[in-house]
């Protein structure tokens, strides 16, 4: 039988001290930039256009023509963001041509 020898315990904590390091200097620098994962970027987008959406179907304030291309592209941005084509997925949700409405109905 061979006997296989362990690395000593001394190599194992300067790998573990390194990997560590290496963790902390990532989420520091992700929290520096200060900006969160396209991931959810992509939800935060959906969430606020699927609002406006809504917002826009109740005052029907657009016609349907343009309310049918916006929901087509808000869709399109839906699959894409699924699809983690982010930054693609980012740049349909700012091409969407809604904004708020002028008369919001009362809730």
């Amino acid at each position: 039988m061979v006997h296989q020898s362990q690395p000593p315990p001394v190599r194992i904590y300067a790998l573990g001290s390194v990997i560590s390091c290496g963790l902390l200097v990532t989420g520091a620098t992700q929290a520096m930039e200060g900006r969160p994962p396209l991931s959810a970027a992509c939800r935060a987008w959906n969430s606020h256009i699927a609002e406006l959406i809504d917002q826009h179907r109740t005052a029907q304030e657009v016609d349907d023509d343009l309310f049918g291309e916006i929901v087509r592209l808000f869709y399109e941005a839906q699959r894409t963001c699924s699809a983690e084509r982010f930054e693609e997925a980012l740049a349909i949700y700012e091409a969407i041509p809604i904004g708020a409405v002028a008369n919001r109905p009362l809730r």
